[in-house]
């Protein structure tokens, strides 16, 4: 799943479960970081993983495959609805682009 289609599970709320599911996600975490694989791109594949399992870092690898830190899931999910909340009719691509743009320049 790349970040516009995840993007599309948090505008939905009722999907976040769903998603977590199909992402098996191991809900005990203290916290869950989303991730790109590769790089910070809209078109990487997006993971989520445990902080324990990041260990803190913003770029780790799991597995032989590379993953950068976008934020912690509950900070894109806030994101995500100021975002939709602020300004109507955005679309999925245009908030990706804003994480992403936020991620490297600001964070």
């Amino acid at each position: 799943m790349d970040l516009v289609n995840f993007i599309d599970y948090l505008i939905n709320l009722g999907k976040i479960a769903v998603m977590l599911s199909e992402l098996n996600v191991n809900n005990e975490s203290e916290a869950l970081i989303v991730c790109f694989k590769d790089s910070i791109d809209l078109n990487s594949e997006i993971s989520i993983f445990g902080i324990e399992e990041t260990e803190g870092d913003l770029i780790f690898e799991k597995e032989g495959n590379k993953f950068v830190e976008l934020f912690p899931l509950d900070m894109v999910q806030e994101m995500v609805e100021e975002y939709v909340n602020t300004y109507k009719g955005i679309s999925s691509y245009e908030i990706g682009q804003r994480l992403i743009d936020y991620r490297i320049n600001d964070a």
